[in-house]
C-alpha cells in the first residue's frame, strides 16, 4: 500500500488510517500481550502490526511483526515492571543452573502455544517475561536483564525455571499441571 494513495492529498495520516494500517497480526499480538500480562489487561498492550499489502516483500513483512511484537511487549513490560523487579531477587538466591537451556525449538514453541492457556498460572510475571524474550525472541540473558533491569542471574534461573515447567505441563496434561510443584533447576 502507497503512503500517497492512504493520505489521499492530506499531509499527515489520521488516527483512523493508522489503525487501518495496523491491524495485522492481531490474535498473534493479543496472544503475546495475553500470555505475559493476562487476558483481561492484554487489549491496553496490542500494537497491531501493519497490514501488508500484497506487494510488499516478505522483508518489510518480517520486520513489521518483528516492530509490534517488540512495541506489544514493551508496553506490557511498563506496567510489570515494579513485579518483575520484586520478583528477581527470589531467583537471584536459587542455586545456580549447571546444565544451560536452549532457545525454544519450534516444536517447544508449539507446546507453548498449546499450553498458553495453564502456564501463565504456573509461572510468574518474569518467568513469562523471560520464556518469551530468551526462548522465543531469542535474546542472550544479558540482553534480556537489560531489558527488564535485573540481573543475567535471576534471568537464566527464572527462564530455567519456565523452560522446565512447560515440559513438565507437556507431558503430565494441562488437567493435573496444578498438582505438581514448580521445578527447581539444575
Amino acid at each position: 500500500m502507497k503512503w500517497t494513495h492512504l493520505l489521499q492529498g492530506r499531509r499527515y495520516a489520521t488516527v483512523e488510517d493508522v489503525r487501518r494500517i495496523f491491524a495485522d497480526y492481531h490474535d498473534a499480538l493479543h496472544w503475546l500481550a495475553g500470555f505475559l500480562i493476562g487476558e483481561k489487561r492484554a487489549p491496553a498492550c496490542v500494537i497491531d502490526a501493519c497490514n501488508i499489502a500484497e506487494r510488499q516483500g516478505p522483508v518489510f513483512h518480517e520486520w513489521l511483526a518483528h516492530w509490534a511484537a517488540r512495541a506489544t511487549l514493551r508496553c506490557a513490560l511498563l506496567t510489570e515492571r515494579q513485579k518483575i523487579a520484586d520478583l528477581a531477587p527470589t531467583y537471584e538466591r536459587f542455586e545456580r543452573v549447571h546444565t544451560a537451556r536452549s532457545p525454544l525449538s519450534p516444536e517447544e514453541l508449539q507446546l507453548l502455544v498449546e499450553e498458553s492457556d495453564v502456564l501463565p498460572a504456573r509461572l510468574d510475571v518474569l518467568c513469562r517475561f523471560v520464556l518469551v524474550m530468551h526462548g522465543i525472541a531469542k535474546e542472550s540473558y544479558e540482553e534480556v536483564a537489560g531489558q527488564l533491569g535485573v540481573t543475567s542471574t535471576a534471568v537464566e534461573r527464572a527462564y530455567c525455571v519456565a523452560f522446565d515447567t512447560l515440559h513438565i505441563v507437556s507431558r503430565i496434561g494441562a488437567r493435573d499441571a496444578d498438582k505438581v510443584p514448580a521445578p527447581a533447576c539444575r
